[in-house]
């Protein structure tokens, strides 16, 4: 694994890791984390990738990990496709796909639909926060914008449960001790994801990027419907795979192996096309 940083626009540092061997890689991916996580956390996605010939990156995204930024905040969606593309452009773009979960599969899935990449080769999208699975109310909703008015980056618990990210206690657990997680989310950050979430579902249609959505059935955290609309509404673009008896983070859950087989055959299909 080499390591190194990415400067932004706004002169904050990302920390970029490279999962490699010495082997040619066949394609390139990068993964994007979800809300309060961090790279370190893909370290087995990385390698099971790289054990089966691509070359992996990935990244901490502004306010998670050992980058710089306020813990859980942006200055809102623009800051976040900005970071993604100076990081690509330090990345291989022969076969690039990207790999987005959650927060990150948010991030991806705008990346796409407003800056139409035409390097990319594809993309998988795991749980995209796209739609919540509990609708925030009202009242939640008239706060968040008033104080994203007046303390855009005021921060506050996103009250995430680490039951539900897996069927695995041992994955649970792991996510409380690690010390580079948080569970904080700022006003600007929720008011700029929500909407940008329920703008790339009526903007579906705009997707000009072969991809693969990923979801499980059990996940108490986004709702897969969201996955399925997105997927129904691309012309054709992208496709879709439920996971039974599965929670937020399929990649850490008990079918883990399961939709590792399911990502690389479609990964080396999109390589023949």
């Amino acid at each position: 694994m080499h390591a190194y940083k990415v400067q932004t626009k706004d002169q904050i540092l990302l920390h970029v890791h490279r999962w490699n061997n010495d082997k040619k890689p066949k394609g390139t991916i990068c993964i994007i984390h979800g809300l309060g996580e961090h790279q370190g956390r893909y370290a087995h996605v990385a390698k099971f990738y790289v054990d089966h010939g691509f070359q992996v990156y990935s990244y901490d995204q502004r306010g998670h990990g050992k980058s710089d930024g306020k813990r859980g905040h942006t200055p809102g969606l623009e800051s976040n496709l900005d970071d993604l593309e100076r990081v690509i452009k330090t990345i291989p773009h022969h076969h690039l796909f990207l790999y987005g979960h959650s927060f990150g599969g948010n991030v991806l899935v705008n990346f796409m639909l407003r800056k139409q990449p035409k390097y990319l080769k594809g993309a998988i999208l795991s749980a995209p926060w796209l739609l919540l699975a509990k609708k925030p109310n009202i009242l939640l909703l008239c706060l968040a914008k008033i104080m994203n008015k007046i303390y855009p980056s005021f921060t506050h618990s996103k009250k995430l449960d680490p039951d539900s990210l897996s069927n695995d206690n041992t994955t649970c657990q792991s996510y409380l001790e690690d010390p580079l997680n948080h569970n904080k989310i700022s006003a600007r950050l929720f008011t700029d994801f929500h909407r940008s979430g329920l703008w790339a579902l009526k903007n579906a249609e705009k997707l000009s990027t072969r991809v693969l959505l990923v979801h499980g059935m059990n996940d108490t955290t986004i709702n897969s419907s969201g996955t399925i609309k997105f997927a129904e509404n691309t012309k054709g673009f992208a496709e879709y795979k439920l996971f039974e008896n599965t929670k937020h983070e399929a990649h850490n859950d008990l079918i883990q192996e399961e939709l590792f087989a399911y990502t690389l055959n479609w990964l080396e299909n999109k390589l023949d096309c």
